[in-house]
């Protein structure tokens, strides 16, 4: 009997001993488990990789398979330097005014033209159509005026031939964020969103002809020379007289 019970509760602790096993096995797979790539975290954390790369999430977790995880970055909070990850995690990127503003970039508030360019834009829209420009206006930083007029206007430009609709009827069509994130505008909507990426690396402008049934384009004042940034008129360039367009 005495020899029947204590086989009884060997076996019983074994069973707990293996259970016990398991449990601290699967718990131990749950801490070291890959972790999921914060797109957030990331551009917030590193604020060199955005000046160069924007904030898309695809691209700033491509740096961090390719560059980041050997570098010893970290891929989210509270993680260790190169720890492997699992996908994207489903955050927004917010870049701040601060980090902005140290890129070479003017925050959003302090945009020479806000009341033209924001129109009838709710806070929301504008700050989704600005972070949209930003993808376009980081990597000119540090060129020349001439060619980050003309970056622009061939990027936005290359952006309308690429299946935006030209609309004066549809929502937002004479601002940024029917430019940007709907994907169709007028010429007024064209010239908003160019004087966006203007206003983002410093620039004031003119806008010509706003609020007019007729061609609008931006006009900048470079060093004395006044110049036509106009993506839907496919000119870039000094303007041959004032008010001119060399198409008109």
């Amino acid at each position: 009997m005495r020899r029947s019970q204590f086989g009884r509760r060997t076996a019983v602790r074994a069973v707990c001993a293996a259970i016990a096993g398991t449990m601290l096995w699967a718990g131990s797979m749950q801490v070291f488990a890959a972790q999921k790539f914060d797109p957030a975290f990331y551009a917030a954390t590193y604020a060199d990789v955005v000046s160069v790369l924007g904030t898309d999430a695809n691209a700033l977790y491509n740096h961090y398979l390719t560059y980041g995880q050997k570098e010893g970055r970290m891929p989210c909070a509270g993680a260790s330097g190169g720890a492997e990850v699992d996908g994207i995690a489903d955050t927004s990127v917010t870049v701040t005014a601060q980090q902005t503003a140290s890129e070479g970039i003017v925050p959003m508030d302090q945009l020479a033209n806000y009341k033209s360019i924001k129109k009838k834009m709710t806070n929301e829209e504008f700050q989704a159509a600005y972070d949209a420009a930003l993808e376009i206006v980081q990597p000119l930083v540090g060129l020349s005026a001439e060619d980050q007029l003309t970056e622009i206007q061939k990027t936005l430009r290359a952006r309308f031939d690429n299946g935006m609709a030209y609309s004066t009827s549809t929502d937002h069509y004479n601002d940024p964020y029917g430019y940007l994130i709907l994907g169709a505008a007028s010429c007024a909507g064209s010239a908003r969103t160019t004087g966006l990426c203007l206003n983002m690396l410093g620039y004031s402008y003119e806008h010509v002809n706003e609020n007019q049934w007729t061609h609008q384009w931006c006009r900048v004042n470079l060093d004395g020379t006044y110049w036509i940034c106009d993506p839907y008129g496919l000119y870039t360039g000094p303007e041959p007289s004032a008010y001119g367009h060399p198409y008109l």
